[in-house]
């Protein structure tokens, strides 16, 4: 892998303040790495092919709005990259929700202070939920977006385990 993983505290401009607080109010510094990349290569594909990631350890985060009645509900959904999100009804059951849809992306680059194609679970709203495909635990460590698309972070899978609101499912990809 062509990736230099290095530890936040040294490259703490490739993350936002958002991620940054989290990890050290946490204590999760020595689980994140972080590593820059030239913005073009962000989308998995094209990050494996120039850097050779392998695609199995890649992952997509993905937001969510659910509704019930007058109530909305904001949700990450993590996935291994490739799969495709299954919004129906375990989705549906495990957020208790009627309705889910993607949340609209101007709410959620404010709600998050992360940028389009980067959003990353780590830093969230902490009244979010997270839910997290099963699958990813296949993997020791993977790669996720980093809150700036010029960044990637590595982290060991079961850090997701340690995370708010998670809800952990083999129900919500296909």
């Amino acid at each position: 892998m062509k990736l230099k993983f290095e530890k936040l505290e040294n490259l703490k401009e490739l993350v936002p303040e958002v991620i940054y607080n989290f990890v050290y109010k946490n204590k999760l510094e020595n689980k994140i790495k972080v590593a820059e990349i030239n913005p073009d290569f962000a989308d998995g594909q094209l990050l494996s092919e120039n850097y050779d990631v392998p695609l199995e350890i890649e992952l997509n985060c993905i937001i969510v709005e659910g509704k019930r009645k007058d109530e909305i509900i904001y949700s990450a959904v993590v996935v291994p990259y490739g799969k495709k999100l299954n919004t129906g009804s375990p989705m549906k059951k495990l957020l208790n929700v009627s309705k889910i849809s993607f949340a609209p992306l101007e709410y959620v680059l404010n709600e998050t202070k992360m940028e389009f194609g980067s959003v990353t679970p780590i830093g969230l709203p902490t009244e979010w939920y997270i839910l997290v495909d099963e699958a990813v635990f296949n993997q020791d460590e993977v790669i996720i977006g980093g809150g700036y698309v010029k960044s990637k972070i590595c982290v060991p899978s079961d850090i997701f385990k340690e995370l708010p609101n998670v809800i952990i499912s083999n129900e919500i990809s296909k």
